[in-house]
């Protein structure tokens, strides 16, 4: 009969008896409890101390006894085919995973409402420094006549000059036109005195100073 793993772990005969098999346990479980192989500095094993207890477990049950002897009888070894499978399935070699995207899949959160309130804070500020401002103070005079400029009038030479439109003038230049083209009916044309063109002006009442085209608004 071929000699089981379970009796040679636990270092009896085939044909042993009930208290050989368990006085046999009780020294192999003291030989390879974790407290015995800490004291005398060996490493030893679990899967050891498990083995031990497996073949107890077989061993001192008649049934499992005879059956186990049995499949020995047979020409197998059930604890080698257990022992074996339990190794493969118990300890499986597990695979460092490069997960790309796990860092994505807890991100940080973003703020918002602190972003809101910020928000809300900077437009209450910008409407009450806007309250508070005077109002815009008016272009200064560049002498370069644009749409919505308060001109006086040369009407030797028919040209315009830019002034402050809460002082006195003569009019407002509406539009500015090439040198070519004519001002509308009910505007005056003159001279841009930097030579950019002609500015048509609304005469204020009160001024009859003759355009270029003899019109006097």
């Amino acid at each position: 009969m071929i000699i089981g793993a379970h009796y040679r772990r636990l270092g009896v005969k085939p044909d042993a008896s009930a208290d050989q098999i368990r006085a046999a346990y009780r020294e192999a479980a003291r030989r390879h409890h974790p407290d015995t192989r800490v004291a005398r500095g060996s490493l030893g094993s679990d899967d050891e101390m498990a083995a031990i207890n497996e073949a107890w477990r077989v061993l001192s049950d008649p049934d499992l006894r005879a059956r186990y002897d049995s499949d020995l009888g047979g020409g197998g070894d059930p604890a080698l085919r257990d022992a074996s499978v339990g190794s493969t399935q118990s300890a499986p070699t597990v695979q460092p995973r490069l997960d790309l995207f796990s860092r994505y899949q807890n991100p940080p959160r973003f703020p918002w409402r602190f972003i809101l309130v910020l928000i809300g804070l900077a437009t209450a500020v910008i409407l009450g420094v806007g309250a508070l401002t005077d109002p815009a103070e008016p272009t200064p005079i560049d002498n370069v006549i644009r749409v919505g400029s308060c001109v006086t009038i040369d009407d030797v030479r028919l040209e315009v000059d830019e002034v402050e439109c809460g002082g006195a003038h003569d009019g407002t230049v509406e539009q500015l036109i090439p040198f070519d083209a004519t001002c509308p009916f009910d505007l005056a044309g003159y001279r841009d005195r930097q030579g950019m063109g002609i500015a048509c002006v609304r005469l204020d009442s009160g001024s009859a100073v003759p355009g270029l085209d003899g019109s006097d608004g």
